[in-house]
């Protein structure tokens, strides 16, 4: 028997924290009956989400991603705005890994393996992820603290970072500390898996041994 947000995983739906929440929110279903955390299946069970049944495997899915300024980093936004979903034609229901801020630029992955996106994001795993930084000045390295991350290079108003650790706006908060503004944030890479020549708003499918 395995937990049933291991089974929605497994099958795409969302991550095993993205599982959890809909089902919290009362969206998933066990023979027609609402499902609660912590509900296992044997795998005979009819298991749904938002009245449409799941089916237990489904071919997984890689895609790299550039998603634009603007353009936000999630699969679903009440205010209307374009998401990073939207620039894909797959027939699947994919899921960003990991985010960017709506003033962030750069690579993503979207995939339907719940299983890699735990992976990729759970800090246990420390994937780098490396970002190229555009500053409104000059920058004097000596003032940036990046605690356990690693500057990697600096070259007048521009730095290349490589993040263990990801807070929220954790790259530009560094920069107002040492007195610069953020004027581009670039992510070039997540693991082996580099932007390379991808535009903003293109994509390309992608093999799972590209990443690791």
């Amino acid at each position: 028997m395995i937990r049933i947000n291991k089974f929605l995983a497994r099958a795409g739906v969302a991550s095993r924290r993205g599982a959890d929440l809909l089902i919290k929110n009362g969206r998933g279903t066990i023979n027609g009956k609402t499902a609660v955390l912590g509900d296992k299946i044997n795998g005979e069970e009819e298991v749904g989400v938002d009245g449409e049944t799941i089916d237990d495997v489904e071919e997984k899915e890689y895609w790299a991603v550039y998603k634009p300024r603007g353009v936000v980093s999630t699969s679903s936004d009440e205010w209307g705005r374009s998401k990073i979903t939207d620039l894909t034609k797959s027939i699947k229901r994919l899921y960003p890994v990991g985010r960017l801020d709506l003033d962030s630029e750069g690579l993503m992955i979207l995939t339907n393996d719940g299983e890699l996106s735990l992976k990729l994001t759970h800090p246990k795993f420390h994937l780098e992820k490396e970002y190229e930084v555009e500053t409104d000045r000059k920058i004097d390295q000596a003032k940036i603290n990046p605690g356990i991350n690693n500057i990697k290079k600096v070259s007048g108003n521009k730095m290349w970072i490589i993040m263990y650790e990801g807070k929220k706006r954790q790259i530009r908060n560094m920069c107002w500390q040492a007195g610069l503004r953020v004027r581009k944030l670039l992510r070039i890479r997540i693991g082996k898996l580099e932007l390379g020549n991808l535009k903003p708003g293109e994509i390309r499918k992608i093999n799972i041994s590209e990443i690791f």
